[in-house]
């Protein structure tokens, strides 16, 4: 066993670790507040991959102030009737700033650039971290918050599993050389799985939605994955942080959660 694969699972240990203790000790109000961090911690990964040097220097210290006041207002979910306004504020107030400040572009087209990467970035590291806050105030929205880390994670380590000992198919080089076709089959499956043992917690669900949930949702965490990764390559990095030894940063990690969480959303509030 590597010492890379051995400091992942210590990490991943420590990790679960501390949910459980968050979980048991805080409840609903010290997930919220874990989440909240992380999100922030997150959104400054984001700044650091999407504003390079060509950009003003103020362009980081503005998104995670944005980042910050969006996710204090917008926690709350009884406030998402008002998210709306989140995006078309965002983008007047960027594109209003960087044509005041214009000079400080080195090419006319990174202005363009710069507004469309600020509230995409937004999009990522806000609003779908925001959707898990409001998973979880829904009713059994712990279960649900767990069920959502289940299904990505456990997709994780069906894709590693089946990858290493069956992989010979590589699903999409370009972003991610060592993923193959039966890895992502292999975690589909671990997700789907993952998802049905949550009837034993939500007796109340037909198992069939929960089923479909897994397998969509896991399919949805591998695309985040490939998502992050095309940031990544784009950014020329091959970390967004550094705060889980063995696995990187937030968004390399919680990645596949924040594509995922949207799923979970919809179906929790409009579906059940």
């Amino acid at each position: 066993m590597s010492n890379h694969l051995i400091t992942r699972i210590i990490s991943s240990v420590v990790a679960v670790v501390a949910l459980f203790c968050i979980v048991y000790f805080f409840e609903l109000k010290g997930i919220l507040w874990m989440c909240f961090v992380i999100s922030l911690i997150g959104s400054y990964e984001m700044s650091k991959l999407i504003f390079s040097n060509q950009y003003p220097k103020f362009s980081k210290t503005l998104f995670v102030t944005i980042s910050t006041i969006s996710m204090i207002f917008f926690k709350d979910y009884t406030r998402t009737g008002y998210v709306y306004l989140l995006f078309p504020l965002t983008f007047s107030l960027v594109a209003a700033l960087s044509i005041i400040f214009h000079k400080q572009f080195t090419k006319i087209e990174d202005i363009f650039s710069y507004v469309a990467k600020f509230v995409l970035g937004l999009m990522y590291a806000v609003f779908l971290p925001l959707m898990i806050m409001w998973i979880l105030q829904a009713e059994n929205g712990i279960v649900w918050f767990l069920c959502l880390l289940a299904v990505v994670f456990s997709g994780d380590i069906g894709a590693y599993t089946f990858g290493t000992l069956f992989g010979k198919t590589k699903i999409a080089p370009l972003l991610s050389p060592q993923k193959s076709l039966q890895g992502s089959l292999g975690g589909l499956l671990f997700s789907t799985v993952a998802a049905g043992l949550f009837s034993l917690l939500l007796p109340a669900v037909p198992l069939v939605i929960l089923l479909l949930l897994g397998f969509c949702g896991g399919l949805l965490g591998q695309i985040g994955d490939f998502f992050e990764s095309l940031i990544k390559r784009i950014a020329g990095v091959k970390d967004s942080g550094s705060i889980m030894p063995g696995h990187g940063g937030v968004l390399d990690r919680l990645d596949g959660v924040y594509f995922a969480s949207p799923l979970f959303f919809i179906v929790l509030y409009y579906i059940i």
